[in-house]
């Protein structure tokens, strides 16, 4: 890669090749059944599946003396087990009337074999991502908290401090945000971060229903997530209260005076506390269940030979969502990159549509 010293141009290596890299090995196994009763009115079906990799490609650090971080290794694996099943039925087949219900669930668990020294984390947004052996790939990995400081008082009974640029030491005060000392040695620092959230669902499925009745037709598809963590990026942008950026309306509840009660810390200039550190304050629950699509039918008669059909129809998409996620949308993570998993950076949210149309056969 190129690079500038003192004017001059030139070019430095990137990076260690390893000649030994290989591709990955996956071993999968999967399994199913299908069970259908009283003529098809009811069907059952569940999937279970194993997958482990072999040889994953990861990054190995290096001792500092090779001028490099770190070198790709095949020293990796980890395995993903999970199931789905699905349920099916004709709960009414009336002459007039239909009703065709179905209800899916799955479930899946992504487990880190090993990987070179037990465990690294990787930043993205603001966010420190852990991967460790025996964890999920991809968990969130910051601070605990416990409120705010409401006195200078209160601050001092537990004394804790931090550590600044210049080797000096600050302790916290009234309006700082009260973090969680892990190890109990009285300093707030990178070896109290925790796991602090999950972007993995314990649940996900969906709810399907098409009811027929004369001729009229009405689908409607529910779909949920439960369990799921989301870290709100746009929050911290906008409650971070530490520099001259716009923020949420929020922030009027936060700290002013000593004694004040509130979960908002105090406005710093810098931030030299580092109260908007990455922390269990931006991660929130992103369970949800959302009407993602709703439409109703209905079936002109035709008697001439002109027409063959004719149908006119409503179709609402995300017109309902239920969830205590405060950002716009929890169905959504920055990249598909494993590392991004659950981290609203604000993209555009599902948007509400509903559509109104007539369809005719010629």
């Amino acid at each position: 890669g190129s690079q500038n010293l003192l004017g001059m141009q030139g070019l430095v290596r990137n990076g260690i090749a390893n000649p030994a890299l290989q591709w990955e090995t996956s071993k999968k196994l999967n399994g199913g059944l299908d069970i259908a009763f009283w003529n098809e009115r009811l069907s059952i079906g569940l999937d279970v599946y194993s997958a482990k990799t072999e040889n994953m490609l990861v990054y190995k650090e290096l001792p500092s003396a090779t001028g490099f971080k770190t070198m790709l290794t095949n020293a990796g694996s980890m395995q993903n087990t999970g199931w789905e099943a699905t349920v099916n039925a004709r709960v009414v087949n009336a002459p007039k009337v239909k009703w065709d219900l179905g209800f899916n669930v799955s479930n899946y668990k992504n487990r880190i074999i090993s990987v070179p020294g037990g465990q690294f984390t990787t930043e993205y947004a603001a966010a420190t991502i852990l991967t460790a052996n025996g964890r999920p790939a991809n968990q969130f990995y910051g601070y605990a908290t416990n409120g705010v400081y409401a006195s200078d008082a209160e601050a001092a009974t537990d004394g804790l401090r931090k550590m600044n640029a210049d080797g000096s030491f600050s302790a916290f005060k009234g309006g700082d945000v009260r973090f969680i000392d892990m190890n109990n040695d009285g300093e707030i620092n990178a070896d109290d971060r925790r796991v602090i959230g999950d972007p993995n669902p314990d649940w996900t499925g969906g709810i399907t229903n098409r009811v027929l009745w004369n001729r009229f037709e009405l689908n409607a598809l529910i779909t949920f997530s439960k369990g799921n963590d989301v870290y709100n990026y746009l929050r911290y942008r906008l409650e971070s209260l530490s520099g001259l950026e716009n923020q949420l309306e929020s922030v009027n509840n936060r700290w002013r005076a000593d004694g004040q009660l509130t979960n908002t810390p105090k406005a710093t200039w810098g931030d030299p506390m580092g109260n908007a550190r990455f922390s269990d304050r931006w991660i929130e629950d992103g369970s949800y269940l959302r009407l993602r699509t709703v439409s109703l039918q209905y079936y002109i008669p035709i008697q001439n030979g002109i027409l063959k059909n004719a149908t006119i129809y409503a179709t609402g998409h995300n017109l309902l969502t239920l969830t205590k996620y405060k950002g716009y949308d929890p169905e959504f993570s920055a990249t598909t990159s494993v590392f991004a998993q659950g981290i609203d950076t604000g993209l555009d949210p599902l948007f509400k549509s509903v559509t109104l149309g007539v369809r005719i056969g010629l």
